[in-house]
């Protein structure tokens, strides 16, 4: 099982988590045990969201394995990388890449 809250910050490798947007998952996600079903908001949902109103809403597990993603779309922005959640072949991951114009190794998410 994988933690789309852990996820989001090991991609932010100790930088302070600016914005998030967090889009509609594309199956139902376990409500997180702190925040209870019918207070799940989904106004929240495509709207710049500060970490500490996010957080509570993506702090839970999920089967990143193959199949439909099982967390919701995530862009989240710290002050030198833009974080995403990817999916290749069926497996969700996360992905980040700088925010701005910088030298870097480029990545390719699903590839080598």
């Amino acid at each position: 099982m994988s933690n789309l809250k852990q996820w989001v910050l090991r991609a932010a490798n100790g930088e302070n988590i600016e914005a998030i947007v967090l889009g509609k998952p594309r199956k139902r996600v376990d409500q997180p045990a702190n925040v209870p079903w019918n207070d799940w908001d989904e106004t929240k949902l495509n709207k710049v969201l500060s970490w500490e109103e996010a957080e509570p809403l993506i702090d839970y597990n999920f089967d990143s394995s193959y199949g439909t993603p099982g967390c919701h779309a995530v862009t989240a922005w710290t002050k030198n990388r833009i974080i995403f959640v990817s999916q290749y072949n069926g497996a969700t991951s996360i992905e980040s890449a700088p925010r701005n114009p910088s030298d870097h190794e480029p990545k390719m998410p699903g590839g080598w």
